[in-house]
């Protein structure tokens, strides 16, 4: 029996080949985070249509992100389209309010308590600038199955892994058996940019253990926004976390997957070769 998603493509194919529409364009958002990366190669292994395969770049990932992003395209054998905002970090967190009590005041960064400003012009408006030349289109997003409160409404995006019921554990799994999980998840249970306001404790713990450039840089970034807006970055000073680290203290993580995950480490140590057939 042919699931609800399968009769709507069966419905649709036949509409393109009636020409009553336009046949879609299929964009697949990778990110290089587990879930994307298993809808990826899973749809490729499927045989599925794919027109385009698109990495929204911040400019603030991790240099090891990018040096996944070059392997996965070259295993594929495949193009992944790299979208850039279309203004910089630094116009929005140097300009000023247009609105509200504190107009004209500088923005500063995006802060802990509030949507964040850089995730909507890196991500959201980068990837849908991309998509307005194509009439007809569908972003596939890799959401797992155990987020479906993530899901939007939207005619325009599919999510392969929720139709496949394939979970956050299922595309680890899946990742493992081909030796493809991403090297940031030895330090990270999630994947985002290094000065992330929002990022968890844990996270924050592992950026000044593990890449004191970025950490150094950051600290940079923390002084001029105490400078121009009077607020920290985080909820505290970096010199009040660096004083607990130094101290031993060890946040806790409280995200899914990580290098401490006996799975995860376990896939870290075991050799496995490419599979020759991509």
């Amino acid at each position: 029996m042919m699931s609800c998603y399968e009769k709507a493509k069966e419905i649709k194919n036949n509409l393109i080949k009636d020409g009553l529409i336009e046949e879609e364009v299929v964009i697949v958002n990778f990110s290089g985070g587990k879930d994307s990366t298993a809808m990826l190669l899973r749809m490729i292994e499927l045989g599925e249509k794919i027109d385009y395969i698109i990495f929204a770049d911040t400019n603030f990932e991790f240099p090891l992100l990018y040096e996944y992003i070059n392997k996965i395209s070259t295993l594929i054998g495949r193009k992944i389209e790299i979208v850039k905002p279309s203004s910089s970090f630094d116009s929005w967190r140097f300009g000023t309010l247009t609105k509200g009590k504190n107009k004209g005041d500088i923005r500063g960064f995006p802060q802990v308590l509030t949507p964040c400003y850089w995730m909507r012009e890196s991500k959201v408006n980068a990837i849908e600038n991309f998509g307005k030349k194509f009439k007809n289109k569908v972003n596939c997003l890799g959401i797992a199955f155990d987020e479906t409160e993530r899901v939007q409404k939207d005619k325009s995006l599919r999510y392969p892994l929720i139709e496949w019921g394939w979970t956050e554990e299922k595309c680890l799994d899946y990742l493992q058996e081909k030796g493809l999980i991403n090297d940031l998840y030895k330090h990270f249970s999630r994947i985002g940019c290094w000065m992330c306001p929002k990022q968890s404790s844990y996270s924050r713990y592992m950026l000044w253990k593990h890449y004191p450039k970025l950490w150094g840089l950051f600290k940079i970034m923390e002084s001029e926004n105490l400078k121009d807006t009077n607020r920290t970055i985080w909820l505290k000073h970096s010199s009040h976390y660096e004083f607990q680290y130094k101290s031993g203290h060890i946040p806790k993580d409280n995200g899914k997957i990580c290098f401490e995950c006996k799975g995860v480490r376990k896939s870290f140590t075991k050799q496995t070769e490419l599979n020759k057939e991509w």
